[in-house]
């Protein structure tokens, strides 16, 4: 798939444009504050300035999210905190297979940016975000149900789901903890 890139000017911001083969447009601040916009490619320019336009307060209120966020202090992780950690995550592993009726093939703990775990479904391995040693316990606890139950279901679907709330009936609550 080739990407032709261009720059766009919309209302004085500089837009960084990709016309893939894609069928919708999507709309990324990088952690610069550029815009990029991948778009399919017969999309006009016109089009990919309307559709930045329509996101105006998306993009205001992600760019105030991320200078709150680059005002925190960074969060380094010890080897101790590590293995700290990789222990919490094999004790609620334990705990939560057997509810969930999957074991995972192995785990892994990672400084992660943007998620608070992941599931690789063809191997069956599990990666758990060292951020979670900050939140409360009950965090770890949905994150590794969360991770399990992609072992039955891939996707984020209403089946997916059901089998969440099957196995962690208050989920939407530390879900909100986990979103803030």
């Amino acid at each position: 798939m080739k990407t032709k890139e261009a720059l766009l000017t919309v209302d004085g911001e500089t837009v960084l444009v990709q016309r893939k083969s894609i069928k919708n447009m999507y709309l990324r601040v990088d952690p610069s504050g550029l815009l990029r916009v991948s778009a399919p490619r017969f999309v006009s320019d016109t089009a990919v300035k309307d559709f930045v336009r329509r996101r105006a307060g998306w993009i205001e209120k992600v760019r105030t999210r991320a200078e709150e966020k680059a005002q925190l202090p960074v969060r380094t992780f010890s080897a101790a905190d590590r293995r700290a950690f990789r222990a919490k995550c094999a004790a609620a592993l334990e705990r939560w297979q057997p509810l969930v009726g999957r074991r995972c093939s192995g785990f892994s703990v990672r400084d992660m940016k943007t998620r608070w775990g992941s599931c690789n479904t063809k191997t069956g391995h599990l990666n758990f975000n060292l951020k979670l040693l900050d939140m409360p316990p009950e965090c770890l606890d949905y994150v590794v149900v969360h991770e399990l139950c992609h072992l039955w279901v891939p996707g984020h679907n209403p089946l997916f789901w059901s089998r969440v709330e099957r196995v962690y009936p208050d989920y939407k609550r530390v879900r909100k903890l986990l979103r803030q």
